[in-house]
């Protein structure tokens, strides 16, 4: 199998993987925290910037597959600064909250996903050569 497949059908199961704990999280796990922890529960509340993070930039990986590591980490850095302007646009939204924890969160979410795209290649690619 070519490292570039194999890298990709690791991303897959990366994003898959990703989707698979968001749909626990949304439909069990933040609930569960909320109620435990109330609703100043920051990883309740913040977990979902996080993921989309990591989610969106694996998505890219999987169906764009930039090759080289400033094509990357570029993807990952427009992902982080579009989240963040979002969630300042949310000052001027009506019925939404900023919240600096979430911003934290998806800089958080930035650098794993950076760490989770980097390793598998770190991984795969020294043995193709």
């Amino acid at each position: 199998m070519p490292t570039s497949t194999k890298l990709r059908a690791t991303y897959a199961i990366l994003l898959a993987a990703t989707l698979i704990f968001t749909l626990y999280e949304e439909l069990h796990l933040r609930r569960w925290l909320f109620h435990k922890y109330g609703s100043s529960s920051v990883l309740a509340g913040s977990l979902p910037n996080f993921l989309a993070v990591v989610i969106l930039s694996l998505a890219v990986m999987v169906v764009k597959f930039p090759q080289r590591n400033r094509e990357i980490i570029r993807t990952i850095l427009a992902v982080v600064v579009g989240l963040t302007l979002y969630e300042v646009a949310q000052i001027w939204m009506p019925h939404r909250v900023f919240d600096w924890n979430d911003i934290a969160a998806t800089l958080l979410g930035g650098i794993f996903v950076w760490l989770l795209i980097i390793l598998p290649r770190q991984m795969i690619l020294p043995r193709s050569n």
